[in-house]
């Protein structure tokens, strides 16, 4: 195909970024999860396919990877109900759905001082039926001050510990026997020798919690280190039959803390390397914030994820801190607050969560306006759930209206309330993000139209279907190219029956009302996207 002297330069540009992207994350077989052979077809079978990198646009022309952060509700999913929770919610919290019911366990504090010491913490247990209106139990496990009637599953003695300011993270374990089948991640409940270290509480039922895995991840013992001060993160990833660790880890720079997320693999519950061993997968770099050459953003929480519905696609959704330094703003001249400053959400995606690419590196989940309960800190935690629907997916994140730092102590709040940056509410919150189904990235077609084409691949499957959205004035077709890039008989862009008028997750494609592909099945094909304006975000061949 011709085209004049801007296309190809728009071509040559789009195509540099998109193999980059494929070079650096690499192209695996989206089945099996394994490399494929060179020149070989990737194996798609009948597995979800999503845009996150550059493996299915091995052509392209008038398209961009786009990402689509998710809605804010404006709801408070759990608020500070109650006493052992007026402090306000922490944010190392996590949610999954298992069956008909959603669970979440959500750290809180009940002294306004956070920094108050060892036994103002509790990790508290809430349920669902939709995730959106959430109940606290009464489970009756410990007494607290003169009442069991409280949904606390750890902490004020329960589970047999006091804790504070750590919250923990829950993953199911597919591995452990039934009445461990939750893990939950946690810093607290054991003593470490030397250094730092994380430990494993296993519950059958998500209520009723004992340790059973002592020092899964440690840190050696280091001046200033700081490592595992975070939400660390640990799952099962069935993709390489292995436990993966995504840990905070700090790699100091003058004037920075510089934490970053470090990652391990496990084929079992201990076995990671230390953390000063393991290597980093995530962290701040020179395009990131600043003052003079002294570095002022780094990443706290990682809430990376395996996700469950598509082949070979890891997220995460770090908590970006910018710090309050000396010498570069004027509130606060040569007086500053002690490690004190906002904290919102980006984005990030890996084909094998290891190589991580952030895009234009924007907020995800951005502050909120002044003097809302997020203007100041807007910290997503683990756990991707589906609605009721299978149309979306609910994210939740841990809001405030005050800083990082400001619980540290009266200096700190004189500082920064002298300085505008006071909580008014002092207000910590959950409140519940809406994304679409496999709805992270796009691929977007320009309004002009613009197309790609796959590298050859094979697939299991008797019909396509798309997660597609063209909204009124966007148009799609798709067509069927083979090995010699020319279109397979009865399956030609001009055959394709106009998709239009369509935001769907699963649009069946036909050709002249005809949806059977499956005598393409198992032969090398390439798939041809022709669109309009228009956001396509998935494929997939089913039976």
């Amino acid at each position: 195909m011709k085209r004049s002297a801007d296309e190809s330069r728009e071509f040559a540009w789009f195509c540099f970024a998109i193999v980059g992207l494929s070079a650096t994350m690499g192209v695996r077989a989206a089945q099996a999860g394994e490399a494929a052979a060179p020149g070989a077809p990737l194996h798609v079978g009948g597995g979800r396919q999503v845009f996150i990198d550059g493996t299915f646009l091995a052509e392209a022309k008038g398209v961009e990877l786009c990402v689509h952060p998710p809605r804010k509700t404006g709801e408070i999913t759990i608020g500070c109900d109650h006493e052992w929770e007026k402090g306000g919610i922490g944010p190392y919290s996590s949610v999954l759905k298992e069956g008909e019911t959603y669970h979440m366990w959500y750290h809180a504090m009940d002294s306004v001082q956070w920094d108050s010491g060892h036994g103002s913490g509790a990790i508290c247990y809430a349920r669902s039926r939709d995730g959106v209106r959430w109940e606290k139990p009464d489970l009756g496990l410990i007494e607290y001050r003169g009442s069991r009637r409280n949904n606390i599953v750890i902490g004020h003695g329960a589970a047999g510990v006091e804790i504070g300011q750590d919250g923990g993270m829950v993953f199911p374990d597919p591995n452990a026997p039934a009445d461990q089948r939750f893990r939950m991640v946690v810093r607290f409940g054991a003593e470490v020798s030397e250094g730092q270290a994380i430990h494993i509480y296993s519950s059958g039922d998500g209520i009723h919690w004992a340790l059973t895995h002592k020092s899964v991840v440690t840190a050696r013992k280091q001046e200033k280190g700081h490592h595992l001060d975070s939400q660390n993160v640990i799952f099962w990833d069935d993709r390489i039959g292995k436990y993966v660790a995504y840990v905070r880890k700090n790699r100091m720079e003058p004037g920075s803390q510089g934490r970053c997320i470090a990652r391990g693999e496990s084929d079992r519950l201990g076995g990671f390397p230390v953390v000063q061993d393991m290597p980093i997968v995530f962290g701040p770099d020179d395009e990131d914030l600043r003052h003079d050459r002294t570095p002022v953003v780094d990443f706290y929480m990682s809430a990376a994820i395996k996700y469950p519905w598509a082949d070979n696609a890891y997220f995460m959704f770090p908590t970006a801190y910018y710090h309050y330094i000396g010498g570069a703003l004027a509130e606060f001249g040569r007086d500053v607050p002690t490690n004190a400053g906002p904290l919102d959400t980006q984005f990030a995606a890996s084909r094998d969560g290891i190589t991580w690419h952030r895009y234009d590196r924007r907020a995800f989940v951005p502050l909120g306006m002044k003097g809302e309960f997020d203007w100041a800190s807007a910290r997503t935690f683990w756990g991707l759930v589906p609605d009721t629907t299978g149309r979306e997916m609910y994210l939740y994140y841990r809001a405030s209206d005050w800083l990082h730092g400001w619980d540290r102590d009266e200096r700190n709040k004189r500082l920064l309330t002298a300085a505008g940056l006071g909580a008014s509410q002092n207000i910590a919150v959950i409140s519940r993000l809406v994304s679409r189904r496999d709805g992270f990235i796009s691929v977007r077609a320009a309004y002009t139209g613009g197309e790609f084409t796959t590298p050859p691949l094979t697939f299991d499957g008797e019909r396509l279907v798309l997660n597609l959205n063209t909204s009124a004035t966007g148009i799609a077709r798709v067509a069927f190219l083979d090995e010699g890039g020319n279109a397979v008989d009865g399956f030609s862009a001009d055959r394709c029956d106009l998709i239009h008028t369509c935001n769907e997750i699963n649009r069946v494609v036909t050709w002249q009302r005809n949806s059977d592909v499956s005598r393409l099945a198992g032969r090398p094909v390439r798939l041809r996207f022709v669109l309009t304006n228009c956001d396509l975000y998935a494929f997939q061949f089913v039976r």
